[in-house]
C-alpha cells in the first residue's frame, strides 16, 4: 500500500523544499494541462506545449508532471521502450483536488 498524500507531501517537503514550493505554486497549471489534454498518452512536452504562456520552463514542468506519478494522480505508459509518456486515461482528479486542499 502506498503512503497517504499528506505523508507523501511531507516527505517531498523534507527531501526537496524547492520542488515542494514549485509544485505548490504550479499545481493549478498542472490541473489545466491535464484537463485540456487531447491525448491519452502525452509526453510532458506535449502537455506543456498546449499551455498558453506557461510561467515555468519545460524541464521544470516535466519534473512536476513526474511528481504527479509519484502521487498516483497519473500513471506512466509502459507499453513503449521508454517511460517518457504518461497515462492520463485514469487521471485521478479527486486526488488532485485533495492535493490542492492540502497545499492551500
Amino acid at each position: 500500500m502506498s503512503a497517504s498524500l499528506p505523508t507523501q507531501l511531507e516527505a517531498l517537503e523534507a527531501r526537496s523544499p524547492q520542488h515542494y514550493g514549485t509544485f505548490r505554486r504550479h499545481l493549478p497549471l498542472l490541473r489545466t494541462a491535464l484537463n485540456d489534454a487531447t491525448r491519452p498518452y502525452p509526453t510532458s512536452r506535449q502537455l506543456y506545449d498546449q499551455l498558453e504562456d506557461p510561467p515555468i520552463p519545460p524541464h521544470t514542468f516535466g519534473r512536476l508532471v513526474a511528481l504527479l506519478v509519484d502521487f498516483a494522480i497519473i500513471g506512466i505508459y509502459t507499453e513503449r521502450s521508454s517511460a517518457n509518456r504518461y497515462d492520463i486515461r485514469a487521471y485521478d482528479s479527486a486526488a488532485l483536488k485533495e492535493l490542492e486542499v492540502l497545499l492551500a
